[in-house]
């Protein structure tokens, strides 16, 4: 019973010895009554024989029984009591294991009254604590610490009313230091006592460490998009006339993914493929791109390699979304009747079907070197009239929806 955390869970319970004093007092009582009954057979020989008779008739049978049930009762109580000593020492045991597991934690853990009074610390709380409340127990429960400088009375209500709470505070360490800790804090029920358990973990290295890591990411994400950026712009350079086009179609399958609802680490992968989809027309030569007039099939045959060259040119980068898949399939249709591989429907990724209905509708909007623009109607009347044969309808829909509904424009 020295442990304070038995002493903080045990404070109304009914002391040990207490149960063994009840024991032994009925046991004395059963041993009291027979010894009595012994004395009384024994006194009975030198009782005359007709008073003795009269006595046996009259009392020796009610004593007898009343002796007899007394013997049983105390015996009864005697085994409960027993039973219930044996439990308690077991469920002693128990919390004097439970209590070792507590100090060995690594994590500080609290216990606390409903009014705020700390009842009870581990050894590692001790060690990590306010230095205002020293390292004992009985200076953490002479100066009703508050656990950690940050469950006060306003938490301590917060708690009561959800049940559980997570939160983070600054701590003083016993150092002079300030440390960040997370701390979690549950109601639970002991006895007919509601308290407040808490555990708090030091997280100040893990935060300096997330931290690094954010400004390490941040650091590669800008790597990553200036990367990106100059592959996208050394084809266009070498293409006067789409200049531009790879960012405008990818900010236009950005806006139609989400229109579509989709997540934003899926519209993230849609933005960097818009920006590199036609990465392999490095490989077609200048005078095929800004052609003026019709191409010859051998020189559409040598354009529509690009799809081809860009996945191999992208296929070996480990980016975080199928990038080069989806530059792969970004001329694919419905029907099979797109390139490289003629996929079908369900085939083809649905990333690559918002690309293939923003890049037509850009493409047709735009001046070409064999065309002037069409107007952005036109574009959109085409993929109206192939909606659900070549043009995936629900990305045909969302694209509709944008110039129509929210008067997107190609920027």
């Amino acid at each position: 019973m020295n442990d304070p955390f038995i002493k903080a869970v045990t404070r109304n319970a009914l002391p040990l010895a207490g149960l063994y004093f009840i024991a032994i007092f009925f046991a004395f009582i059963a041993v009291l009554c027979g010894i009595s009954a012994l004395i009384y057979f024994q006194a009975a020989s030198y009782i005359p024989g007709g008073a003795m008779q009269d006595i046996v008739n009259g009392m020796l049978i009610p004593v007898a029984i009343s002796l007899a049930l007394l013997v049983a009762i105390a015996g009864v109580i005697s085994w409960f009591l027993g039973m219930l000593i044996a439990r308690r020492s077991q469920s002693m045991a128990q919390l004097q294991l439970f209590a070792q597991l507590l100090n060995i934690s690594p994590d500080s853990i609290f216990l606390h009254d409903t009014e705020g009074k700390c009842l009870y610390t581990n050894e590692a709380a001790l060690k990590f604590g306010d230095i205002t409340y020293g390292t004992t127990q009985d200076a953490w429960q002479l100066k009703n610490a508050v656990m950690l400088s940050a469950l006060d009375g306003v938490r301590i209500e917060e708690v009561l009313a959800n049940g559980d709470m997570t939160f983070e505070a600054a701590q003083m360490r016993t150092d002079g230091s300030t440390g960040l800790v997370e701390v979690h804090s549950r109601v639970v029920q002991i006895g007919a006592r509601n308290l407040v358990i808490s555990s708090a973990r030091d997280v100040t290295e893990r935060r300096k460490i997330e931290e690094e890591l954010l400004h390490s990411s941040e650091k590669l994400h800008k790597a990553m998009e200036g990367t990106i950026q100059s592959m996208a712009l050394t084809s266009e350079m070498r293409d006067p006339y789409t200049a531009g086009h790879q960012n405008r179609v990818a900010r236009l399958a950005c806006a139609i993914g989400r229109e579509m609802g989709l997540p934003a680490a899926q519209i993230e992968g849609i933005r960097v493929s818009g920006t590199l989809h036609d990465i392999g027309k490095i490989y077609v030569p200048a005078e095929i791109l800004s052609k003026p007039g019709k191409l010859r099939p051998n020189e559409i045959n040598l354009l529509k390699d690009h799809a081809d060259v860009g996945y191999e040119l992208l296929r070996n980068i480990e980016f975080p979304w199928p990038v080069a898949e989806i530059v792969y399939q970004h001329h694919e249709r419905l029907d099979g009747s797109g390139y490289p591989r003629g996929l079908k429907g369900e085939e083809i990724r649905l990333e690559a079907r918002i690309m293939g209905v923003a890049d037509v509708v850009e493409a047709m909007a735009s001046h070409r070197p064999y065309r002037p623009a069409f107007s952005i109607e036109k574009a959109l009347l085409e993929i109206i009239q192939k909606k659900g044969v070549i043009y995936d309808s629900q990305v045909v829909d969302a694209c509709l929806r944008l110039f129509n509904d929210k008067q997107y424009k190609l920027e």
